[in-house]
């Protein structure tokens, strides 16, 4: 579900979350602060941008075609949840602690592996764009041919963040943004409204930050058979980490999809608007998840209780952030929502309750799946997210069948409150095993696969 909901304002607190004590007494907390600060300030303007977009599509087309954009650009985030499995999370988690020229050799086999999947899913968008017409054929279009540059530009921003390079990777970001409302500017002086050229602004920006991000790193992209021995090197756990993936983002991806054939694409349409409006949550998850990944790795040696203990506290920060986020749409005047989004206001205003629900039961297991990737527990979250999937596709196609948008809304918040049991579940469990592997281990932890970050061979 969280492709579906969470389409990619951060308390004080967040701060010292998962950072090393001895860290702060070497390095001082300001410099943690100001690094924790950059890669917020990086993740609020990359989930800003793609929430941007959506906002003026919102406000510039009907439902229908809402509902259209939602379909064609489902390909990107399907795509960008894949490489961030089997690029950028292997990335961080297995090379973060290595030498400089290991780190830059696991950056270009990284892109590469993202360029290699990009060329891949695009050409599936062409072929399907050409059997389709209408704006779902256009947007698909664009997608299919600027997708491995954008899936290259989120490996780059996700290899500076890495190395405490935030302000580099603000920069790529703040390239695309730049460049998008240049474009957005510019099409309004002309008169242009349309959904192919707000997707082509977006899209043709997001190539161009590609470039700048790859010319901060000094890297070039792997060829395929590269990208392919990455994979090979890391086959103890980038499969299930694909796994993963497969099961959350491809269930998203086909109950987008299902909406749309069970209730119609104005109903779909309903949904994204309602999805629009709870926009900033998206960027509080992505951001406080980044951070929060790499920082817990760095932790998780010397720390495994304590990574716990800061897990609990995230995911019940998180769950405030939601209702409170929920509140404030609640009460926003109707005057100011229709500014904003105009005719869609109302109709996704209407699915707002149902969806906070979802989004508060996705922040109670987000310390959870934080703590999981951590230890790289990579079965116990292959397990978690099998069983979200199948609660997210059952109660959301039924919800949609019996009651369309609405229905399938509610469907996505009776999921969300049954999700969390399970996945602290697995968490505690998979914590336990790491604690008993480092015993048997004596003085160190015991490497093993699926816990702890290694280099490949």
């Amino acid at each position: 579900m969280s492709a579906l909901l969470f389409q990619g304002a951060r308390s004080t607190g967040f701060a010292g979350l998962f950072v090393n004590m001895r860290d702060l007494a070497a390095k001082g907390a300001g410099h943690v602060v100001r690094r924790f600060g950059w890669a917020f300030a990086d993740q609020l303007l990359s989930s800003g941008t793609n929430f941007l977009l959506g906002v003026l599509i919102a406000r510039s087309v009907g439902v229908r075609d809402l509902g259209a954009f939602s379909v064609a650009y489902a390909p990107f985030t399907f795509s960008l949840g894949g490489v961030r499995a089997v690029a950028s999370e292997l990335l961080i988690v297995r090379h973060s602690s290595l030498s400089e020229h290991e780190w830059r050799d696991g950056i270009r086999r990284s892109a590469g592996t993202a360029l290699l999947a990009g060329i891949v899913i695009g050409t599936g968008c062409l072929i399907a764009a050409a059997r389709l017409a209408g704006s779902v054929s256009s947007v698909l279009t664009i997608v299919g041919v600027s997708l491995p540059l954008l899936l290259v530009q989120d490996v780059s921003r996700f290899a500076l963040l890495a190395r405490q390079r935030g302000a580099a990777a603000l920069l790529s970001d703040a390239t695309w943004a730049a460049v998008m409302f240049t474009a957005f500017v510019l099409l309004r002086e002309g008169g242009v409204v349309s959904l192919t050229w707000f997707t082509f602004s977006w899209a043709s920006a997001g190539c161009v930050a590609a470039v700048v991000g790859l010319l901060q790193l000094k890297v070039i992209p792997c060829g395929p058979l590269t990208a392919l021995r990455w994979l090979r090197g890391h086959s103890d756990i980038a499969p299930r980490f694909l796994a993963e993936f497969a099961i959350t983002t491809g269930v998203s991806t086909v109950t987008i999809f299902a909406i749309g054939g069970i209730a119609g694409l104005g109903e779909l349409g309903r949904l994204q608007a309602a999805q629009i409006l709870l926009g900033p949550l998206n960027i509080m998850f992505s951001g406080v998840g980044l951070v929060a990944t790499a920082e817990g790795v760095r932790q998780l040696r010397d720390s495994p209780r304590r990574l716990a203990h800061d897990c609990r506290w995230l995911s019940l920060a998180l769950t405030m952030g939601v209702l409170a986020w929920g509140m404030i749409v609640a009460v926003v005047p109707s005057s100011i929502g229709e500014s904003v989004l105009r005719t869609n206001w109302d109709a996704g205003r209407s699915l707002v309750a149902p969806l906070v629900i979802a989004f508060a039961g996705y922040a109670s297991t987000f310390g959870a799946s934080i703590g999981l990737h951590c230890l790289a527990a990579a079965r116990r979250i292959l397990r978690t997210n099998c069983i979200e999937a199948a609660l997210t596709l059952f109660f959301g196609l039924t919800g949609a069948y019996l009651a369309g948008a609405k229905g399938g809304a509610w469907g996505f918040a009776v999921a969300g409150s049954l999700k969390g049991v399970n996945a602290w579940w697995q968490f505690s469990r998979a914590l336990r095993e790491y604690e008993g592997r480092s015993e048997a281990g004596g003085a160190g932890p015991k490497v093993n696969a699926d816990y702890l970050p290694q280099a490949a061979g």
